[in-house]
């Protein structure tokens, strides 16, 4: 598989967009996430694909940590919570 290491970040905002995965005529493959991003996975092993679903699964224990540390915060009476930046370089 031929890949662009993309240096930096690509934002996307999906909201509640949903998060389809489509096979066209061409037996190609792909993961739509809303209207934003379409990935093209045709080529991927499915060593990569999941590898992608662990990553998925990693972000969303994130964010379920996340949301339980706000929950806590509430009910302790604090507006907003926050991570300190953390200067130095980034792990590749």
């Amino acid at each position: 598989m031929n890949a662009t290491r993309l240096v930096g970040g690509v934002g996307v905002c999906l909201g509640d967009d949903e998060i389809t995965t489509r096979v066209n005529e061409h037996k190609q493959a792909s993961i739509r996430f809303g209207f934003a991003l379409t990935m093209d996975v045709t080529d991927a092993s499915p060593e990569q694909l999941r590898r992608l679903a662990q990553v998925a699964e990693d972000l969303a224990v994130w964010r379920e940590e996340r949301d339980r540390a706000a929950e806590v915060a509430a009910e302790d009476g604090v507006r907003s919570i926050g991570v300190p930046i953390q200067r130095g370089p980034v792990a590749a």
